[in-house]
């Protein structure tokens, strides 16, 4: 056994990653980092007692996938490893769910692994997650603007999902191939410095660790081990709180602000944070903006105070109560028209109140060429050109949108639309669309038509946001 085995083996004992008998199911890209995992594990399956089994997800984005795909199934032939090889169309699958396909992409490989995991009985999930990944996830949510649980994201064991290589570095890594004489995948898309993180991984590091401390990867991960168990112990501490302050009944939280501030002001706002988390899908829409503004009107001196919130919440403060819910259904006059075209044309720029959804500013502009365009769920850009008019409304028996599929754009009845994308029958005819005539433009909250998308065509972009995020959710 060399000194690389013997470190991983040493660590996996230490976090108690498996016991003998597991089953662990491998996730096994062909990249040097899983190639390195899979091979340590293969040689350690004897001390450990365990079994292996990998899984090869094809995410349909590089046209080399294929020789990946063939490459990992001989590396398990070789060995007498069970394999499995999954093939998704990631990119649609991100398109469909508005999603970056780094998002989809490991949506598709967990629900595959948790899958045949099952089906296999593999009790562990290893991923393949080193040193660098930490570091790199660290200072990229550093830079975002996270919390103390964002900082020590990366664990050794996270429910049934082990990483036995976050002992070792990337370097460490390539070096025990080497000595191994094992080849790897390589994905020539990670030296691409488009996406954030390759910038990170192949610029800000490698300046770090030339520049101001060779050990920089290392000081990095101490620290994020560090606030991992500073969060650990401060979600212990703000989970009393809530038990002790806080009433959740499905739908709301009401909170007795005398216990909640008998609390430090940081495990007051964890507790916010938490009754966030208990009433909206996704936490990553939550910013500490949001928890101040509802430790704002704790702290107010009127008897009562309020202030909206993303996904339809409201905090409402009532003396020494203050409660957490969804707003109160608004009552909508499913006949209203509101026309705002000609007059953003005309102005350059018009908002108006949007039922069910909130405060809409929209604008029309030059496109300049290469311009980011905007991703968020309620801001959205589209081709001004191809637009003869444009209206909020409520739905009508004769709409359609046009939808971007696999072979091509096709007309789809928006109330087929709606079923496909899973909106409650009981919301679709109070929600408000915006429609050129029959057709439908956008589902603010879901979908664009996909025929007005900007593009290297276009001239003039209709910019719309609204402002408070939405009030619909989605």
């Amino acid at each position: 056994m060399n000194r690389f085995e013997n470190t991983v083996l040493n660590y996996i004992r230490a976090n108690k990653m498996a016991v003998s008998g597991d089953k662990i199911l491998v996730g096994f890209s062909g990249g040097a980092d899983s190639v390195a995992l899979l091979l340590v594990l293969y040689k350690l399956k004897e001390l450990l007692g365990t079994e292996l089994v990998a899984v090869h997800v094809n995410h349909g984005i590089r046209e080399e996938a294929g020789e990946d795909a063939d490459f990992t199934r001989r590396f398990c032939e070789e060995r007498n490893i069970r394999y499995y090889l999954v093939e998704e169309d990631v990119p649609g699958i991100a398109r469909e769910n508005k999603l970056t396909e780094e998002e989809a992409g490991r949506n598709v490989r967990y629900k595959a692994f948790r899958t045949i995991a099952e089906k296999e009985g593999a009790a562990k999930i290893a991923v393949a997650h080193h040193r660098n990944d930490v570091a790199e996830t660290l200072l990229l949510n550093l830079l975002r603007g996270t919390g103390l649980h964002g900082a020590g994201a990366i664990r050794p064991v996270r429910d049934n999902v082990i990483r036995p290589l976050l002992c070792v570095t990337r370097q460490e890594i390539e070096e025990y191939l080497g000595d191994e004489g094992i080849s790897f995948c390589h994905d020539a898309t990670n030296d691409e410095n488009i996406h954030t993180r390759n910038k990170v991984r192949n610029e800000l590091i490698p300046y770090m660790t030339e520049n101001i401390n060779a050990e920089a990867v290392k000081h990095l991960c101490r620290a994020a081990a560090d606030f991992a168990l500073a969060d650990d112990f401060i979600s212990k501490v703000t989970g009393e709180f809530f038990d002790k302050a806080c009433t959740y009944d499905g739908k709301s939280v009401k909170i007795e602000l005398k216990k909640l501030k008998s609390g430090d002001l940081f495990i007051q706002k964890n507790v916010i944070l938490k009754c966030f988390e208990l009433l909206t899908p996704n936490r990553k829409d939550i910013t500490a903006s949001h928890v101040d503004a509802v430790a704002d009107i704790m702290g107010s001196e009127s008897g009562t105070a309020s202030v909206d919130l993303p996904y339809g919440l409201i905090a409402k403060r009532e003396y020494d109560e203050l409660t957490l819910s969804k707003k109160e259904a608004e009552i909508l006059d499913k006949t209203l028209v509101i026309d705002f075209f000609d007059r953003v044309k005309k102005d350059g720029k018009v908002s108006d109140d949007i039922p069910g959804i909130g405060r809409m500013e929209a604008s029309v502009r030059e496109y300049v060429k290469g311009a980011s365009i905007p991703r968020g769920t309620y801001t959205k850009w589209f081709d001004c050109d191809r637009i003869q008019t444009a209206v909020f409304r409520c739905r009508r028996p004769d709409d359609y949108i046009f939808i971007e599929m696999e072979s091509g754009i096709h007309k789809k009845k928006l109330s087929k639309f709606m079923t496909d994308a899973k909106i409650p029958i009981d919301r679709r005819d109070s929600i408000y669309v915006m429609a050129d005539g029959d057709k439908v433009l956008w589902v603010p909250g879901y979908r664009i038509s996909a025929d007005i998308k900007v593009s290297e065509d276009t001239k003039s972009i209709l910019a719309i946001n609204f402002l408070d995020g939405g009030k619909n959710g989605g």
